[in-house]
């Protein structure tokens, strides 16, 4: 009996949706015949009809609902019978030819013929001959067979089917669609509100190109309904606005798109594009005022409806939001410890290493990041050359690495002691350093974490030194990090610059005080970071003026070269004296 019941209910449900689908259907199929482009035009219900009908015969209940929507306009004394005779020619012909597969292109050059030929013989037949346009007759068969193309992408997304061209084309189909009901409900004062809220929340969710199809799509038929064709160019504004604010701060995002879409309108263009305030005031104050969990659930919905994968993306919006509250108790835990001693405020480090991380991964898997490459103005080029003064085992460790955003982080470490104890030290530092920035973790606290675990490690006293550079590729700019670091020398053509900070090396003393040097670098400049060894070839030349004449006297632009001669004439300063480990490292500016 259970069951039973179960299975009744179950079929009552089905029933019920079945019912609401077909009256959505039916609603919206009588808005959108009604939309009157131009004044005197219906295409939009005869579009829509040739798609339907292509797809099951059964939508022809359709044909009285869409018929009534464009005989609302009987008592308005437009020319509605010639519209009407294409609707109902175009369904004659689709319902006698349902086994034939067209090609969406057959569909609509058929449905664009039916309405030139309809037209024009309710002209002739009425005595209105002389109102036949021949252009109005062409554009009226383009704007039908345009739609049958947007009709024939929202079939596709109704089947859950990709549309060809993307997201963006299910965007463009779903936008028009929406805009089409709209401007059948007869308010024309809705256009502009509901097209700035379609602009804007679509850029802001989806992004730049979505947003553009947006403003492209709400333009066109606001333009078809009587607009001026400047609304494109200002709703093609706020969806780049919208769009590069995707996933910004909401305040932000609503300002600035109100600001951009407003302010077009005030130079003295030859094309007036003002707006009327209210449109794009609507449409920010509904951004900023909708709670981020709705916005979250539209984010949802719309990426549903235009075809995205919107299974993927609420499951990677749960997942930020699980990593974002896990990033809150790692925080709260790291406050707890920040001002214990020694052992305890490493707690406090690496509760906050663990915080950035699942930051930086939430960011990543929310979209907020973009984990596309991009080209930057700057590239870095390094280069290395080291000798090693232990039976080829050296103290020295380096690495470099493509950090997000642009970034490249390299990293010398010269490990206090000899051999592998002294190797295994600098390794360890340079490798900690290189993953942790590779995580998503901030410098400094990166190097405070390494220096706190060099630090469990004092009685053996093994100690590193960090010389470490980030090389931004968007600005050209780089920053030095130098804890007990030698000297770092820039070239600039034929001029040697010198860098130097002076701070003891890692592991050493608690509470590290991070400082760091910001360098503006240029095509053609050359970093060049040095290990103690190489200084230490000539120690009676404090001022290091061998090596910056060295340095300068090299032509060559490789920064390998640059590398070699500068360790040759480093083993040639010691001569037949013990050598120390010899690291350089040299990267050049692109």
């Amino acid at each position: 009996m259970e069951y039973i019941s179960k299975g009744r209910i179950a079929g009552k449900e089905r029933g019920k949706i079945r019912v609401c689908t077909i009256m959505a259907a039916a609603g919206a199929s009588f808005l959108i015949s009604r939309a009157c482009f131009m004044g005197t035009m219906f295409p939009a219900g005869i579009a829509l009809m040739t798609v339907l009908l292509t797809a099951n015969t059964l939508n022809l209940y359709l044909l009285p609902v869409m018929a009534a929507g464009i005989g609302t306009f009987y008592a308005s004394g437009l020319p509605i019978w010639g519209d009407i005779g294409a609707l109902a020619g175009c369904s004659l012909v689709f319902l006698c030819t349902g086994k034939i597969r067209f090609q969406p292109w057959h569909k609509a050059v058929i449905a664009g013929s039916a309405v030139i030929i309809a037209r024009s013989v309710y002209f002739i037949a009425a005595g209105f001959s002389y109102r036949i346009s021949i252009e109005d007759l062409l554009l009226e068969g383009c704007l039908t067979a345009a739609l049958c193309g947007i009709f024939q992408i929202l079939r596709q997304l109704a089947e859950k089917k990709e549309p060809q061209g993307g997201t963006p084309a299910g965007v463009l189909g779903v936008s028009a669609a929406a805009m089409l009901m709209i401007a059948g409900t007869g308010f024309s004062w809705l256009l502009l509100p509901a097209a700035m809220i379609n602009v804007l929340f679509t850029g802001y969710l989806l992004g730049t190109m979505e947003g553009l199809m947006a403003a492209f799509a709400s333009g066109m038929i606001m333009l078809f309904c009587g607009q001026a064709p400047s609304i494109i160019l200002v709703l093609a504004l706020g969806g780049t606005v919208a769009g590069f604010s995707k996933g910004q701060n909401k305040l932000a995002a609503a300002i600035c798109f109100a600001a951009a879409v407003m302010a077009i309108g005030l130079p003295d263009f030859s094309v007036n594009m003002a707006v009327p305030y209210y449109g794009p005031l609507t449409a920010a104050l509904g951004l900023f005022i909708i709670p981020k969990k709705w916005l979250s659930r539209v984010d949802t919905v719309l990426s549903r409806f235009v075809g995205a994968s919107y299974k993927e993306k609420q499951r990677q919006t749960g997942a930020a939001a699980y990593l974002e509250e896990v990033r809150q108790n790692f925080d709260s835990l790291a406050a707890m410890f920040v001002s214990q001693n020694n052992r305890r405020s490493l707690l406090s480090y690496e509760f906050s290493a663990m915080s950035k991380v699942l930051q930086h991964t939430a960011e990543t898997i929310s979209g907020r990041k973009d984990r596309q490459k991009a080209t930057f103005r700057y590239r870095a080029e390094p280069a290395w050359a080291g000798y090693a003064r232990n039976q080829g085992i050296s103290g020295d460790s380096y690495l470099w690495e493509e950090l997000p955003g642009g970034k490249f982080a390299v990293v010398l470490s010269d490990g206090m002691g000899k051999g592998k104890t002294a190797a295994a030290e600098s390794s360890l530092a340079v490798n900690t350093v290189i993953k942790l920035l590779k995580a998503g973790l901030e410098v400094e606290l990166v190097l405070k974490l390494l220096n706190s675990i060099l630090l469990l490690n004092a009685e053996n006293e093994i100690f590193s030194t960090i010389d470490l550079g980030i090389f931004n590729g968007k600005n050209g700019k780089m920053k030095f990090y130098k804890i007990g670091a030698a000297t770092t020398f820039i070239k600039r053509k034929d001029r040697v610059e010198t860098l130097t900070v002076s701070a003891m090396p890692m592991g050493i003393v608690d509470g590290l005080k991070i400082d760091y040097v910001t360098v503006n670098l240029n095509p053609g400049d050359e970093v060049i970071m040095i290990s103690d060894g190489v200084t230490d070839s000539r120690r009676e030349d404090l001022t290091m003026d061998w090596l910056q004449d060295t340095i300068r006297k090299i032509r060559s632009r490789d920064p390998q070269t640059m590398c070699d001669l500068i360790i040759n004439k480093a083993v040639e300063n010691y001569g037949i004296k013990e050598k120390d480990d010899l690291t350089v490292l040299t990267i050049g500016i692109q």
